[in-house]
C-alpha cells in the first residue's frame, strides 16, 4: 500500500490499517480544514477523518504525518505517454525502439505519482504504447497512476494526427472499420476535428477534418457505446462544429468565443484548455522561435487566458490538462505548471484544485477518483506542506 507525497516527490509506503495526525484537508466534497485531524484507515480505504481540539490528547502515532495535510491526488485531463516534451520528431523515429520507449513511460509514470498524480487521460499515439502502459499499470506489473487511454484517434487520412491514429479517408471507411475500432478496447474516443494553431499566424488554425454531419455520426457512435468523445478542436469553425456535433469535451480550444462557451455551458460540454504548450515556451525560453512567434504566442496566450477566465464565470466546465509530452510540457511537472496558468487567468486557486480533482474525475467518466471522503482508497490521496 501507498500514499503519494508530493511535496517530497516521493512514495510512502504504509500498512493496509493505520492512524496518523495531519496538519487538516482539502477535497471539493469535505472543503478546508485547517486544524489537526485524527486519519484512520481499514483495509487501504479512509475509514474516519475528525478534527482534534488542540487541548485533546491523541496516542503517539508511528507516521508523523502532523506537518501534512491531505488532499485528493491530481488529475491531468489531456497527456501523451508516448512522447517526451524535447524532441517531437526524434521521439517519434525513437517509436521504432519500442523497449526504449518502454523504459521512458515507465519512468514518466512512476514521475506522476511522485508528484501525486493519481490518474492521467492519455489521448492516443498509433502504436499503442499508452494502451499498452494502461494495461501494465492494471496489472501491477508498471508501478504508475491510473490510465485512461483513448488508445488511438480517429482523424482523416492525410491531415494532422497522423502520429495519433491510422487514419480514415472518409465516413464510409470510418464505419467500415466501426466495430474493429470500438473492439480493439478504447477507454474514450478521440476525434481530431482540426489541425494545429500556427505560432505565426495568429488565429490561423489547420483545416476541419470533418463536415458536423459525419462528426455527428461518430460522435453517435460513441455514445451508443456509452463512451465518451474528446475533440481535439481549434478555431471558431472548428469548435463550433464539435459542439454542434455533441462531443462531451473540446481540447485545446484555441480561440473560443464567448458563443461557443455558452452553447458548451448549455450542453455541458468540458474545456480541456492545455495553457501549458503555448505558456511554457514563454516561460521556459529558448532559441527555438524567432521573436514574430514570441510575439504571436504572447498575443495567444493572453487571449487564451481571457476565455478561459470568462469559462469560469460562465460556468462552462473547466478541467485542467496539460499535453505533456509537447515541447516543453513535461510529464508530471507540467501540471504544476497548469494549475499556475489557470491561477494566472483569474480563477481562485481552490476552484483550480477542484478542477484539477473533482472536475477532472468527471472528465474521465470516473467519479470515484478526484475524491477525499470515508472509503476513499488511500492510493487515490496525496500529502503536501501547503495547501
Amino acid at each position: 500500500m501507498y500514499i503519494s507525497c508530493s511535496s517530497e516527490r516521493k512514495i510512502f509506503e504504509i500498512p493496509d490499517e493505520g492512524e496518523t495526525v495531519i496538519a487538516g484537508y482539502w477535497s471539493h466534497e469535505r472543503g478546508m480544514c485547517s486544524q489537526p485531524v485524527l486519519l484512520k484507515w481499514k483495509d487501504g480505504k479512509v475509514n474516519s477523518l475528525r478534527a482534534l481540539n488542540h487541548l485533546e490528547s491523541h496516542p503517539e502515532p508511528s507516521l508523523l504525518w502532523s506537518s501534512y495535510f491531505l488532499l485528493p491526488g491530481w488529475l491531468d485531463a489531456h497527456v501523451h505517454l508516448a512522447l517526451d516534451s524535447l524532441d517531437f520528431y526524434q521521439c517519434l523515429e525513437n517509436w521504432a525502439q519500442p523497449l526504449l520507449i518502454e523504459d521512458n513511460i515507465k519512468v514518466f509514470l512512476q514521475r506522476y505519482l511522485e508528484m501525486g498524480i493519481v490518474a492521467i487521460r492519455d489521448g492516443g499515439d498509433l502504436p499503442g504504447f499508452s494502451w499498452e502502459a494502461k494495461n501494465k499499470v492494471n496489472e501491477g506489473l508498471w508501478s504508475g497512476p491510473k490510465v485512461i487511454s483513448v488508445h488511438e484517434a480517429v482523424g482523416r487520412a492525410g491531415m494532422y494526427g497522423r502520429f495519433l491514429g491510422r487514419g480514415f479517408q472518409d465516413l464510409k471507411e470510418w464505419q467500415e472499420k466501426e466495430s474493429d475500432f470500438f473492439d480493439q478496447g478504447i477507454d474514450q474516443l478521440k476525434v481530431i476535428v482540426t489541425g494545429l494553431i500556427r505560432f505565426d499566424d495568429f488565429s490561423r488554425v489547420g483545416p476541419n477534418q470533418w463536415t458536423v454531419e459525419e462528426l455527428r455520426e461518430i460522435v453517435e457512435a460513441a455514445h451508443e457505446r456509452q463512451i465518451l468523445v474528446m475533440a481535439h478542436a481549434s478555431g471558431e469553425e472548428g469548435i463550433s462544429l464539435a459542439v454542434e456535433a455533441g462531443v462531451d469535451s473540446i481540447e485545446h480550444g484555441y480561440y473560443m468565443t464567448t458563443k461557443d462557451l455558452e452553447r458548451m455551458r448549455e450542453k455541458s460540454i468540458a474545456w480541456v484548455p492545455t495553457v501549458s504548450p503555448i505558456g511554457n515556451i514563454l516561460k521556459y525560453p529558448s532559441d527555438r522561435y524567432s521573436p514574430h512567434e514570441v510575439d504571436t504566442l504572447k498575443r495567444i496566450l493572453e487571449a487564451h487566458l481571457a476565455k478561459i477566465y470568462e469559462a469560469y464565470c460562465l460556468n462552462v466546465r473547466l478541467g485542467v490538462g496539460t499535453d505533456a509530452g509537447a515541447y516543453q510540457v513535461p510529464h508530471a511537472e507540467s501540471l504544476y505548471d497548469e494549475i499556475d496558468w489557470m491561477v494566472q487567468s483569474g480563477i481562485p486557486r481552490l476552484e483550480v484544485f477542484s478542477m484539477a480533482t473533482h472536475e477532472n474525475a468527471r472528465i474521465f467518466g470516473r467519479p470515484e477518483l478526484g475524491r477525499l471522503d470515508v472509503g476513499t482508497p488511500m492510493n487515490q490521496l496525496q500529502l503536501v506542506k501547503n495547501i
